[in-house]
């Protein structure tokens, strides 16, 4: 009999992650405090739920798949019992609220690992997602071959805090890209240069991200509606990091001016849409 799996939140990463452990032969449960997002997974073989609770009750692992610690927090208290469990952390947050998780998950008698991933829609299709994991060696290990469902690249980083800091590190270069070539695409269009002259010396250049021509089609044209990655949530992350430098004492001019961009992007009605949609509030500040 195949193992069962718990996935609580079914928003664009969640749903995505579902489908694949359904294909994989998974038996699933699924939560989401919006039902009406869940309920497509039932025709795929998923059992929908509510409370939370009854999508753990049955099963050997649980993957924390919502938006930030307080979706989490708010979501365990209705889980009753987590005993015997591995609860699996794959989203993006601080590495102190990570760790206050792990407290938590143990009061409830389960074991804890933080698995944030870098990779979205696309990268989970093609099993090709990076998972960057903190916590107990030993638990890691039990847990390693089934995050492989999802990807090759399971990495072990250290303990609980370790991951959720090198996630915060990575997505501080999604924000960086995204506000660094909004600029710089702004200046070549505004002074006549073809873009194909830009982005031809750019991709032959040491400057040059994957990540500039998989957005580029987004830019040029002006849509950002499928997001892969909404700039809501690359404005909470850049908060989180903002939040972090703080506290470790590095400077934070550059991530106050990105995180001023992503807040105005969202209040001019741009945060459902693709975090590239930053480049509209550079054309137009």
């Amino acid at each position: 009999m195949s193992e069962h799996i718990a996935l609580l939140g079914t928003g664009i990463i969640g749903r995505q992650m579902a489908e694949k452990l359904l294909q994989k032969g998974f038996r699933l449960s699924v939560y989401n405090r919006t039902i009406a997002k869940a309920e497509p997974l039932a025709a795929q073989g998923a059992q929908v739920c509510v409370p939370a609770e009854e999508a753990v009750r049955e099963a050997t692992t649980v993957l924390l798949t919502l938006t930030d610690y307080a979706a989490i927090a708010a979501v365990l208290t209705e889980v009753e019992s987590l005993a015997g469990k591995f609860v699996l952390q794959m989203g993006t947050i601080a590495p102190e609220e990570s760790r206050e998780l792990a407290r938590e998950i143990g009061v409830l008698g389960g074991t804890y690992l933080e698995a944030p991933i870098l990779g979205s829609r696309s990268e989970i299709e093609a099993e090709k997602l990076i998972i960057m994991v903190g916590g107990e060696r030993e638990h890691f290990q039990s847990r390693e071959a089934f995050l492989k469902t999802f990807g090759p690249t399971v990495r072990y980083i250290g303990e609980i805090g370790q991951a959720a800091a090198l996630k915060l590190a990575l997505n501080q270069i999604i924000a960086a890209h995204a506000c660094g070539f909004s600029l710089s695409l702004g200046l070549v269009q505004k002074n006549g240069v073809a873009v194909d002259t830009f982005s031809d010396i750019l991709r032959t250049s040491s400057l040059y991200a994957p990540m500039y021509d998989k957005k580029l089609p987004n830019w040029v044209k002006g849509e950002y509606k499928d997001a892969n990655f909404p700039t809501k949530h690359l404005l909470k992350d850049a908060g989180l990091v903002l939040a972090e430098a703080r506290r470790s004492h590095l400077s934070t001019e550059v991530m106050e001016g990105m995180h001023a961009l992503l807040a105005k992007s969202v209040h001019q009605g741009l945060g459902e849409m693709d975090y590239s949609a930053v480049f509209e509030t550079v054309k137009k500040p």
